[in-house]
């Protein structure tokens, strides 16, 4: 009788543990996954900051475009509830500068770089932002940088 209950008791610790692993291991994945998807962005973060900054409109737009799928596949990614604001936010800032670059393509101005402007650095601020909440909030930001 007492090796039945002994049994049963080891049977229970065992499933207990075997669950709390498997539910560690995924909280493991998620914060990997969500590491992962945070430095995509960062990436393509720095890459459009270094394009504003030496006022490349054609790079500008090739890293737009690369940036939408990478948007697109955290959107599809279950577990980045905390970060839906911000990458909302992001979509819709790439899709208006998208428009504008298309504007500024069309008007064959000398400086494009100027109507694309103001859009770019918004939507580099909401990028920050959406690292940030992938992250847990815990992202050190570079010098001169403000959350603001």
């Amino acid at each position: 009788m007492f090796t039945g209950f002994t049994r049963a008791v080891t049977a229970i610790v065992a499933g207990s543990m075997l669950m709390l692993s498997g539910a560690t291991m995924a909280t493991a994945d998620a914060a990997s996954q969500a590491r992962h998807a945070a430095a995509k962005v960062q990436m393509k973060h720095d890459q459009l900051q270094r394009a504003l900054e030496a006022e490349d409109f054609r790079t500008i737009s090739v890293r737009l475009d690369q940036l939408r799928p990478i948007l697109d596949s955290i959107a599809g990614q279950s577990g980045f509830d905390s970060s839906m604001e911000e990458l909302r936010e992001a979509r819709l800032a790439s899709a208006e500068l998208d428009a504008k670059i298309e504007q500024a393509e069309l008007a064959m101005l000398s400086n494009p770089i100027e109507m694309i402007m103001g859009l770019v650095q918004s939507l580099l601020k909401t990028l920050l932002g959406l690292v940030t909440s992938l992250l847990g909030g815990g992202l050190p930001l570079p010098v001169g940088v403000s959350r603001t």
